[in-house]
């Protein structure tokens, strides 16, 4: 029997700067940009643009840069947040996170109505001038729409999305449809009312076009509805076969109303000869699949394309003008040609294959040729490389995202980000030469962790099988799946495609089935595991649920799905079988039909439930060239190991998101571990060590609490701990770590700092910014804070000082030149947390914020931060932030300035309550230098005290600035009896 495969993968008022935080919370003030990816609205800034600039040269403006240099800044006009989540047309999310002048992107792939799920393709095009800066989040499912002119690719402009969000307007998409017919208006809005989370603002049926705006949270239901079945083989049929793809119900065009791109794009004219490039890309190794109207051994994934890196075009980018298959059946040939001036180039280009009903990433990128007259360029696919990394532990990829970056004569340039999901991130590329202008480099960010499963044959004989778990085998709410847990050694029968006859024939009590999926309805999708499948495993006595990815019955009968194998229940609402499964290759399943037809098979898995037990987030990248062997072998000597911790009072959905920047590089991907929840443990290994790369860590989580976020270096291979948002959570200011100045000079200061000067005068300006800070992990930034107006007094003389308002900091405060003695006071929401500080404060004439830090009112009026003394305190609670009772307990104070200049700490005194304030004990402390003490104090039993912890200190230091601070209920009390 010939299996074919018809489709690889199936075959309005303006924010104010802070919000209100809940009164549960040991929070201190309200929050203003706190990191989050999970809500598609503005996060206000670490700080607004610069006074007297314009918000284009927020967080630095984008400066020439010399030859080759790199590029040194991107300006997002317009831009004043730290984080902007936008919903793309097709129901996908991108985020965008700020750090003084560099940028962090993230997107997040949504499943299709159909099961597929897109890759997506962030473009990002820089320049001198702001007005030329561009990100496009290109989904694959519209790469053909794009090229087609069908949908513009403005649809796709992040930074359109983000400045809608930036001014209020985040919740929904002004598109503009038009068909192909000209009806009359009640046609059209008739036609226009099918569509799903739309509303109609204009009608013009002259020329058969309606103005609508498409509501953000339907944005998956209307792409579903107007794209109609997706096929991967468009962008194939478009450039070879010259078939132009369609939308469904009429639809001939979508854009943003009024921003429609010109109908064609614009090339340079140089005055020059133009030269004819023809492209020859070649691979004959893979499986044959259906891409569109032929059979290939690759697909186009993205548009080819040459961009001049050096010559009179600078920056300017020339599609194919024909392409052509050079063979058929499959066709293993490409041949394109361009017509381009004379200069330097690089190619670009991406393209998808098949191995073992896997997906593979192919990256079509020539970082550098020249063009002196007509030529062939030949890329031998066949000699493509994957990109892959061994690590000391087993480990499987749970998520990657492939990053290039190219720069060009002129310092301009651009990077392509490429974002998969679970099960997909396979990347290859073609080794080429050294690039000779400008920088090049190429690599993966991974987050990688121990196999969710493992299988192998022990009866008759030992194979090794590569078992797949669904794409969200994480626990995302609404989508969970059962995984293997525990090591268990046991029989297979073959179960045929799960239907109640084929039960009769094989007893599957205690034993894993193999099945093939049945696509008849209403038993599952095509390509899709059906419940009703795994429910009749279940109650035949199966332990578990081998799937072969082949599509069996239904209107596509014997079609080979790609790997991951999606249950059906996560696209059509049905019960969820309480039964394990993962899906197989097809090679892999046949092997053990043969070893059945021969006799008993025996197969031994071992999985776990929960959380990895050790994580590896590598950054690893290809510089000047694509070397001829891509893979990386990394050693524990060239880890860096922590200890992480989630702390948490519940189960809060949480991600990691990890991202790292190089020395020449603005933008960078971020690749998230999704759907950790709080209060678990795991081992991070980071690395490999690097003395210059700086690397970004977001904690992103819902509810209460807030997220944070680290920067850093790893140049040796230490031990050390992360505690994220370990309590309690007061204010102060986070250590940014020295490493990352001494490790890129000049590029994380000033106004490229990633946080807001806490607790600074600008000029007589003082500004009460603060962060919340842990004292487990001082280094994670919280986000800039500011205190609610009636919870934050300022006296100087014993009289009060009148508040002013900043309209993105809140209270602020107009002191006098002269040095003075102050008393500032501060309380959370719910006033659990109340701090007093008294310092002596001048204008500060010629000095500057901390390094890493920014003026709040950018960088046109030098600030300083005043001598305010602050605490923290690092406890040895759990990771639901509690102590046992009765029991002794030590506890860490650290008092600090956030003032590099600020006198030496002389004292730190400490009182524990456990009725919650009513009474107090004083606890002595012990110096540990530096301004860190230590205190051990004794718990009584539960039932003689309140069920929680209370703390208040008082520190002082040499020049008589003091700090006295409440922390009420900061820690709870569990029974340790």
């Amino acid at each position: 029997m010939t299996r074919s495969r018809s489709n690889p993968r199936i075959s309005a008022r303006r924010r104010r700067p802070y919000l209100r935080l809940l009164a549960a919370v040991t929070a201190v003030l309200t929050v203003a940009g706190a990191p989050s990816a999970t809500a598609a609205q503005s996060r206000p800034g670490p700080f607004p643009a610069p006074a007297g600039g314009s918000a284009a040269t927020a967080g630095g403006g984008a400066v020439p840069a010399a030859a080759g240099d790199g590029l040194r800044a991107v300006s997002l006009p317009g831009l004043k947040g730290s984080t902007y989540t936008v919903t793309l047309i097709t129901g996908d999310e991108v985020t965008l996170t700020r750090d003084g002048g560099r940028y962090t992107i993230t997107a997040s792939p949504t499943p299709r109505a159909d099961g597929t799920r897109p890759t997506i393709d962030v473009k990002v095009d820089t320049s001198s001038d702001p007005a030329d800066t561009s990100i496009h989040a290109l989904p694959s499912d519209a790469r053909a729409l794009i090229a087609g002119g069908v949908v513009d690719q403005k649809v796709f402009d992040v930074l359109w999305m983000a400045s809608r969000t930036a001014s209020g307007e985040s919740g929904s998409l002004p598109l503009t449809v038009e068909y192909g017919d000209k009806p009359g208006a009640a046609t059209l809005n008739q036609w226009v009312a099918t569509l799903p989370g739309v509303t109609a603002t204009a009608t013009h049926p002259q020329i058969g076009r309606v103005d609508l705006r498409v509501d953000l949270r339907h944005t998956a239901e209307f792409w579903a509805e107007v794209k109609g079945r997706t096929s991967i083989g468009e962008l194939n049929d478009y450039l070879f076969h010259g078939v132009v793809p369609k939308l469904s119900g009429g639809i001939v065009g979508i854009w943003p109303t009024d921003r429609r791109s010109a109908s064609t794009k614009p090339q340079a004219d140089t005055g020059q000869p133009k030269y004819q490039i023809t492209q020859i890309v070649k691979r004959t190794k893979g499986e044959p699949v259906n891409c569109g109207t032929g059979i290939f051994i690759m697909c186009a994934a993205e548009l080819p394309g040459f961009t001049q890196v050096a010559g009179s075009a600078v920056g300017s980018g020339y599609e194919a003008t024909s392409g052509r298959c050079l063979d058929q059946n499959p066709c293993t040939t490409w041949e394109l040609t361009y017509q381009v001036p004379p200069g330097k180039y690089v190619a670009g280009g991406s393209a998808r294959f098949w191995l073992d009903s896997r997906e593979q990433q192919l990256n079509l990128m020539v970082p550098e040729f020249t063009v002196d007259g007509d030529a062939t360029i030949r890329l031998d696919a066949d000699a493509a490389r994957e990109l892959t990394v061994g690590t000391p532990r087993p480990t499987e990829t749970f998520i990657g995202s492939r990053t290039a970056f190219r720069t060009y004569s002129n310092g301009h340039g651009g990077a392509w980000l490429s974002f998969t999901w679970y099960g997909n991130s396979r990347f290859w590329a073609i080794p080429s030469a050294p690039v000779t202008v400008g920088t090049f480099h190429m690599g993966v960010n991974w987050v990688l962790g121990k196999p969710l499963v493992t299988m192998s044959v022990t009866t008759p004989r030992r194979v090794d099988l590569n078992p797949m778990l669904p794409a969200d085998w994480y626990k995302r709410p609404g989508q969970e799946v059962v995984r293997f847990d525990g090591r268990r050694n046991v029989a297979v029968v073959d179960g045929g495609l799960g239907r109640a006859a084929d039960y009769d024939r094989v007893d599957a009590r205690g034993k894993l089935v193999l099945l093939s999926i049945d696509a008849d309805k209403p038993v599952g999708g095509i390509c899709r595991i059906g419940a009703a499948q795994l429910a009749r495993a279940r109650a035949a006595g199966a332990v578990g649920v081998l799937i072969e990815p082949v599509s069996s019955g239904g209107i596509w009968p014997t079609t080979v799905c790609s790997l991951p194998v999606d249950p059906d229940w996560w696209y059509n609402p049905q019960e969820v079988p309480d039964i394990p499964y993962a899906a197989i290759a097809p090679g892999e399943a046949e092997t053990l039909r043969t070893l059945l037809r021969r006799g008993q098979v025996k197969v031994e898995y071992s999985g776990y439930d929960a959380v990895s037990p050790y994580l590896y987030t590598l950054h690893i990248y290809q510089q000047g060239r694509i070397p001829a062997s891509l893979h990386t072998e990394v050693t524990d000597k060239q880890l860096a190991t922590v200890e992480t911790a989630l702390h948490g009072t519940q189960a809060q959905p949480a991600d990691l998101v990890y991202s790292a920047f190089r020395p020449n590089e603005t933008v960078a991907a971020g690749v998230p571990y999704r759907y950790l929840t709080d209060t678990v443990k795991f081992t991070t290994y980071r690395g490999p060590v690097s003395p210059d790369l700086v690397r970004r860590q977001d904690y992103d989580r819902t509810g209460p609490k807030p997220g944070a976020r680290a920067i850093d270096v790893v140049d040796r291979a230490d031990r050390s701990t992360a505690r994220w948002t370990a309590g309690p959570l007061v204010p102060g200011a986070p250590e940014l770590s020295p490493k990352v100045f001494r490790s890129q000079p000049g590029k994380w200061e000033a106004d490229w700092s990633t946080e807001v000067c806490a607790f600074c005068r600008q000029g007589n300006t003082f500004y009460p910014i603060t962060f919340l800070v842990s004292g487990a992990s001082p280094e994670q930034a919280m986000g800039a804070y500011v205190f609610e107006p009636d919870n934050v007094r300022m006296y100087a003389d014993g009289r009060e000082i009148p508040q002013t308002q900043s309209p993105w900091w809140g209270a602020t405060y107009e002191l006098p030149a002269e040095s003075k003695r102050y008393r500032l006071t501060g309380r959370n929401s719910n006033g659990t947390t109340s701090t007093t500080w008294n310092f002596t404060s001048a204008a500060g004439v010629g000095k500057t914020p901390p390094s890493g830090f920014l003026c709040a009112e950018g960088s046109a009026t030098s600030c300083h931060a005043a001598p305010l003394v602050f605490l923290r305190y690092n406890t040895d609670a759990d990771l639901a932030d509690a102590v046992t009772a009765p029991g002794t307990h030590r506890l860490d104070v650290t008092a600090y300035h956030h003032a590099p200049d600020a006198p030496k700490i002389t004292s730190v005194s400490l009182w524990i309550s456990t009725d919650g304030g009513t009474t107090w004990t004083h606890t002595p402390t012990t110096r540990q230098g530096d301004g860190r003490y230590t205190a051990r104090y004794r718990l009584p039993r539960m039932a003689e005290s309140g069920g929680t912890v209370s703390i208040k200190a008082q520190a002082a230091d040499a020049g008589g600035n003091t700090v006295e601070q409440t922390v009420l209920d900061a820690l709870t009390l569990t029974d340790g009896r």
